[in-house]
């Protein structure tokens, strides 16, 4: 299909930095556990895609080529979720691999109403703009990171990661309900002096919400993050 866009021609072996390939975060595969029933191995191969996907759009930056999350690459955008949660190690992540703040920009109205503005200017509808801007990205990623990794997040993850499978995957907010304790009730709370009221809270406050009230791993986070309780079976 013929673009209005500028290709990218020429075809280089992989560059990804090594450096980059290695680095890894346990918290941030600890903490997408916690929301998503995948294992180690899945959750650390996620991650590692995740880092090509940032450094694929610093790439499209210095290309003039707007790399974007779409429907079939929503997994890693999860897992790009859960990293920026560790504030202070996804900056320093951030200034070490790239010189900058890496930030995330959910898809806007502003953002759609340019490219309805860019698609008309080019004589374009909307669906064929958006068609073309993906050819432009997926041709980027093959000259970039390899046909190997189109067809990893936009056929195997496509398929492994739909909609529908992952809302399978995600989990609960709290997996053992029955264990958790109702909320102190406000009309309670109103006849309640402030000492009377922070004891009630503490009173209707979940054990099972942390491991080491419970299974004595004391590993300091609640037993669905770590899933300590699963595997000691204490806390059944």
């Amino acid at each position: 299909m013929n673009t209005v866009f500028e290709r990218v021609a020429e075809k280089s072996t992989n560059t990804y930095p090594r450096e980059l390939a290695e680095y890894q975060h346990e918290g941030v595969i600890k903490k997408f556990r916690n929301e998503w029933n995948v294992d180690e191995n899945e959750a650390q191969d996620i991650f590692s895609e995740m880092k090509k996907f940032l450094y694929i759009s610093g790439i499209g930056q210095q290309r003039f080529i707007q790399v974007e999350i779409d429907e079939t690459t929503q997994i890693i955008d999860k897992m790009w979720h859960h990293f920026i949660l560790f504030t202070e190690d996804y900056e320093i992540f951030s200034n070490r691999f790239f010189g900058k703040m890496v930030h995330h920009a959910p898809f806007s109205p502003e953002q759609l109403a340019q490219a309805i503005k860019d698609s008309t200017s080019l004589g374009m509808t909307l669906d064929e703009y958006k068609l073309e801007c993906l050819e432009q990205q997926l041709n980027l990623i093959h000259s970039v990171l390899g046909i190997e990794t189109v067809k990893k997040w936009y056929v195997d993850y496509a398929n492994a990661y739909s909609p529908s499978k992952m809302n399978a995957l995600q989990r609960p907010f709290h997996d053992a309900a029955d264990d958790v304790v109702p909320p102190l009730a406000p009309a309670a709370a109103e006849k309640m002096s402030p000492s009377e009221m922070i004891q009630g809270i503490i009173q209707h406050t979940s054990p099972s919400m942390n491991c080491a009230s419970r299974c004595g791993r004391r590993c300091g986070q609640r037993c669905r993050s770590c899933r300590s309780c699963r595997r000691c079976g204490r806390c059944r």
